[in-house]
């Protein structure tokens, strides 16, 4: 018969839930920390740093964060610690749902159980009032690598028909369950002859060029390459997703047959700010096919996002650099010799 347990030892094992139960049946809170140092002074300007950025434009937090805690207020943290903090959440599930939402750009953002009660602060998510129309068709969902439950979601909308021409909407999104945190809707148009009596007309323009292209005009031959006798479509379609610096970012082609009519074709739509920003088109070399468009940042780590370079088949196209006041990334690549300013 085994001897009893001293009463010691019952007492440890209890005090250890209670520790992390805050108390029976009660789940201690969790804390999201975005990160820590020893000054106060550190800590506070890491903050302010990431408020210039605008990483918490998808959170609505609770008044007053986050901001800047000593340990002594988060019970079970290392002591003589200063710790910027995004809120304290009732469960696991809750503060992680938090972290995700500022986690693409502060990648050391950290999950956290306390040992003791504390004033739960923790914030939701800052959603957009956008239902999704009843046509919309969805395409594709990508998920953040460094961010679980968010997601870059690809849909196409308001499909409509113009004589030959078929044309519809893509809506890119990004979306941490039913909350939609960002948004950009890129329209699709038919272009060219679209109505019968530009038709006949651009058929006997293409008529008349081919009679003079027969008696051996050049000019006429390149004109001939930019007519069209049909209505087509100029939509947008995302190639590829690139998720190499920590989010997704969608490689989205827009073109037409039409060279007269036909813009840059290449973007990157990737999220900055709170936004599903574009980048400037990329026009440089081999940028003809999307699909082999690649980003490789300057540096690895949290801010990888922010200086990277964009190739394409292997052939430079342009080094992006992101404009924290303006919200954009730029190209720095310098301008082409002899090229006017």
């Amino acid at each position: 018969m085994r001897s009893p347990r001293p009463v010691w030892s019952v007492l440890a094992v209890l005090c250890c839930v209670l520790s992390s139960t805050g108390a029976l049946g009660e789940e201690a809170p969790w804390v999201v920390v975005l990160g820590q140092d020893a000054k106060v002074f550190t800590a506070a300007k890491q903050l302010a740093a990431w408020k210039q950025d605008r990483v918490f434009a998808w959170v609505k937090p609770v008044k007053g964060f986050p901001k800047v805690l000593a340990a002594r207020a988060l019970p079970g943290l290392p002591a003589d610690q200063q710790f910027v903090v995004l809120g304290v959440c009732g469960t696991k599930e809750e503060a992680e749902g938090a972290r995700a939402l500022v986690r693409p750009w502060v990648q050391g953002a950290s999950v956290q159980q306390l040992t003791a009660t504390a004033a739960l602060s923790c914030p939701t998510p800052n959603a957009l009032n956008s239902p999704l129309k009843t046509d919309a068709k969805a395409d594709a969902t990508h998920p953040f690598p460094d961010a679980p439950g968010l997601v870059l979601t690809e849909h196409r909308l308001n499909p409509r028909k113009v004589m030959e021409c078929r044309a519809s909407d893509l809506l890119l999104r990004v979306a941490q369950g039913p909350a939609v945190l960002a948004e950009v809707l890129m329209k699709g148009q038919c272009v060219g002859p679209c109505t019968p009596e530009e038709q006949l007309q651009a058929k006997e323009r293409v008529a008349a060029l081919q009679a003079q292209v027969k008696q051996g005009s050049t000019t006429a031959e390149l004109l001939l390459k930019d007519s069209a006798t049909e209505c087509m479509a100029r939509d947008s379609h995302v190639q590829k997703v690139i998720t190499d610096l920590g989010m997704p970012m969608a490689v989205v082609a827009s073109g037409s047959p039409i060279v007269s009519i036909k813009k840059p074709e290449g973007v990157l739509m990737a999220p900055g700010c709170g936004k599903l920003v574009q980048s400037p088109y990329l026009t440089g070399p081999g940028s003809n096919d999307l699909s082999l468009v690649e980003v490789e940042a300057d540096q690895p780590g949290p801010e990888a996002w922010k200086r990277f370079n964009v190739s394409a088949a292997g052939q430079h196209v342009a080094h992006l650099v992101w404009a924290s006041s303006r919200c954009e990334w730029r190209s720095d690549d310098p301008e082409p010799e002899g090229q006017d300013m």
